[in-house]
């Protein structure tokens, strides 16, 4: 069975269409909602909702997307976890396609994930293959063995605040010699929508994050394939001011997370 975890704050209404569009899913799955901090109606509506599928409900206290998943996968009763947030709604065969790609072990499979037309080149997580690496791996549309999980010791709650936590699960997976699939046929749609007003705070905010998972762990691969290495922060730095318009918001995006790497390699000094 799945256990499909859905940490959520405060978006009641993107997590009803995400829960109803569950309930057409084929397969044996449960879900477990995670309410972290929520102080909207969500915890009201998830109490009086009657889906044709088994829900848990925990509430925890703005743990943050981190803590909230590993709250939910201790509570959960599938052997395959997938992790799938509160704005990634499921496109039809979505279950299925996850639990044909389980058939083998120590698979983490990545499904599809496109982004409404409207926030395209934003910067949101769009995933749409053919192959995928340790860095795509992503609490928007992943599945893997709960045993797997628990044996990388599951997210690093100490990436509370908005980024690192996934690149940091998808590295130490890596490292187990997790199987890394790409699953097309696992398509969800990305409708994270609240992003566009956000968006340059979360740049530099998981520029910032991504310089800490590489102090982690220190392994330059994860600085380069982040994009957080000094050279190539110094290159973003110097180059994107003049051509970032070439790539329209894309290219704010990238200044942005360039300038959060940076502070974060050269924080200011205390006066």
């Amino acid at each position: 069975m799945i256990s499909v975890i859905v940490p959520t704050h405060n978006r009641r209404g993107l997590l009803e269409k995400k829960l109803r569009a569950l309930e057409t899913q084929q397969g044996e799955f449960e879900v477990v909602v995670v309410a972290d901090g929520c102080s909207d109606d969500t915890v009201d509506f998830l109490q009086t909702y009657q889906p044709p599928y088994p829900l848990e409900l925990i509430q925890t206290p703005g743990l943050g997307a981190a803590g909230a998943r590993n709250r939910g996968a201790e509570i959960a009763r599938g052997d395959i976890l997938l992790f799938s947030d509160d704005d990634v709604i499921p496109q039809p065969g979505w279950i299925e396609a996850h639990q044909k790609a389980q058939q083998k072990p120590r698979t983490v499979a990545v499904g599809r994930l496109e982004l409404p037309l409207e926030l395209r080149g934003s910067g949101a997580a769009e995933l749409k293959g053919p192959r995928v690496f340790w860095w795509n791996i992503t609490g928007n549309n992943t599945s893997m063995p709960k045993a797997l999980f628990d044996e990388v010791g599951g997210y690093d709650p100490s990436f509370s605040s908005y980024g690192g936590e996934d690149p940091d699960l998808g590295y130490r997976l890596m490292k187990a010699g997790a199987r890394l699939v790409f699953v097309r046929e696992a398509l969800a749609l990305h409708e994270a929508f609240d992003y566009r007003s956000k968006a340059m705070e979360k740049a530099r905010q998981a520029g910032a994050a991504h310089v800490r998972v590489w102090k982690k762990h220190n392994d330059p691969r994860i600085a380069w394939a982040l994009g957080v290495h000094p050279a190539l922060v110094a290159l973003k730095l110097a180059l994107l001011p003049s051509f970032k318009g070439l790539w329209g918001p894309r290219g704010d995006y990238e200044l942005a997370y360039a300038w959060g790497a940076s502070e974060a390699w050269n924080p200011p000094s205390a006066s």
